[in-house]
């Protein structure tokens, strides 16, 4: 009750100071699915997002939108690691394109392009510590990057290395005692310049765990090195309850479009749906007459389609680009795995297995999290049903009819705070030996 007094509170203050009010309104889920960590950037009337890609290769897939509407895939920048790759940032540079990116071994690295769609350069390791880089450059051109827990480290020119040792720039935002999140978790440092101010938008709270943990904050300073001063309207996203449609917003940027309106893009797992990962919702958000952005809706309850009739944009499983491998592979095979965009849809594969190979679908999370069927027949198919994690698995028989294969499986706790990893339940087939795909249909469950 405390914290929703505070919310509370916190909207009449907003009301209070007086805002500018955008052109447009713009309340609404981009991607849906596992598309977590989205960092966007605009080049002229062009945005381009990109997202954490864990251990699933090639990475860093890049999409490319003209009303932060509807998008389409352009490039997979990152061929191969062996590594899980986290939080990136995505910007533009004296002409060139720029994507920093931490891994799970404790290194960050940047690739770099002259054209968005490539080619990119190989991975290029920066002496940097910490995660989810943050790139900002100052009016005398000084480049620096931003890490967790507050930290800045000053880069080369050509913002392929480290130019310096990295210090303390930021404490964060205290919020208060009372909220139940995973704790301080200081990360996601995001950077832009509006007016005479750089502002900082980080993440607190923490990604996953209790629904109200994660949230957004914003201080400015004059100087991209700080002192940095907290907004008096923070926490600029936050979930409050679990009563919301969306649990765990946070990790946010801010953008805007070529018309001067502004919007927070940032990720929330779907209430009840941590197994579809987090997706990446988009606000408009409007200016404080004195200087602060804050959501132009304040009502959380309002959920606007923005438009979108379907998310057919995401659903192009027959393009080799919206499939990726689980680095490792799965059973001494290859696991080729994507996004499930829906709370209930079917999935079915079908298989050329030559003598001696095997193939297989699956929802797969992990290696001790998955739920599917392989089979060895020459011509095999299989479809999974997920009806709101409630999964089942049939064969098509040789007269053509489909045979249960198996009792209707909970799926639902197949997620992050359960088997850890930051991963979502993902559609995945199998192919061992010499095994090929021969299609694959993704179908929305009304």
């Amino acid at each position: 009750m405390k914290t929703r007094l505070i919310a509370i509170l916190s909207a009449a203050l907003v009301l209070a100071a007086g805002c500018t009010k955008p052109a447009k309104t713009i309340k609404t889920v981009i991607f849906p699915g596992d598309y977590p960590d989205p960092s966007i950037m605009r080049d002229g009337n062009d945005f381009y997002i990109t997202h954490s890609s864990f251990t699933y290769f090639p990475a860093l897939l890049i999409w490319h939108s003209t009303d932060l509407l509807h998008w389409e895939p352009v490039v997979r920048t990152v061929i191969d690691g062996d590594y899980s790759i986290y939080a990136p940032d995505l910007c533009k540079v004296n002409g060139k394109y720029y994507i920093y990116y931490p891994t799970s071994r404790g290194e960050n690295y940047v690739v770099v392009a002259d054209k968005i769609e490539g080619p990119w350069s190989d991975p290029i390791k920066l002496d940097v510590g910490g995660i989810d880089p943050g790139h900002v450059m100052d009016a005398d051109g000084n480049r620096y990057l931003y890490t967790n827990n507050g930290f800045v480290t000053p880069l080369t020119p050509d913002g392929l290395a480290a130019n310096g040792a990295r210090k303390k720039a930021y404490d964060g935002w205290e919020y208060p005692q009372e909220w139940e999140t995973e704790g301080m978790w200081l990360e996601s440092p995001k950077l832009l310049k509006r007016g005479d101010w750089y502002y900082l938008v980080t993440a607190e709270g923490g990604t996953a765990g209790p629904v109200t943990s994660h949230m957004c904050v914003v201080a400015r300073s004059k100087s991209v090195l700080g002192p940095w001063e907290n907004s008096p309207y923070n926490p600029l996203v936050h979930t409050y309850s679990g009563d919301e449609a969306w649990w765990s917003k946070g990790h946010g940027t801010l953008i805007d479009d070529p018309d001067g309106n502004w919007y927070i893009v940032y990720h929330a797992y779907r209430n009840g749906y941590h197994t579809l990962g987090r997706s990446t919702i988009v606000e408009s958000v409007n200016w404080t007459k004195d200087g602060w952005p804050v959501l132009a809706q304040q009502d959380g309850a309002l959920w606007e389609n923005g438009g979108l009739q379907d998310y057919s944009y995401l659903r192009h499983y027959e393009n080799p680009i919206m499939w990726a491998k689980w680095h490792g592979g799965f059973q001494d095979g290859t696991l080729w795995t994507t996004t499930a965009v829906d709370e209930s849809y079917e999935i079915t594969a079908e298989f050329n297995v030559p003598e001696g190979s095997e193939a297989g679908l699956f929802l797969f999370y992990n290696e001790n999290a998955f739920f599917g069927k392989t089979g060895t027949d020459s011509n095999l198919t299989i479809r999974i049903r997920n009806e709101k994690n409630k999964a089942s698995v049939q064969v098509r028989g040789a007269d053509g009819q489909w045979i249960s294969d198996s009792a209707i499986t909970d799926v639902s706790t197949y997620h992050h705070n359960t088997y850890s990893g930051f991963f979502a339940l993902r559609p995945a087939y199998l192919l061992k030996g010499d095994a090929t795909l021969k299609s694959f249909d993704y179908k929305v469950i009304e």
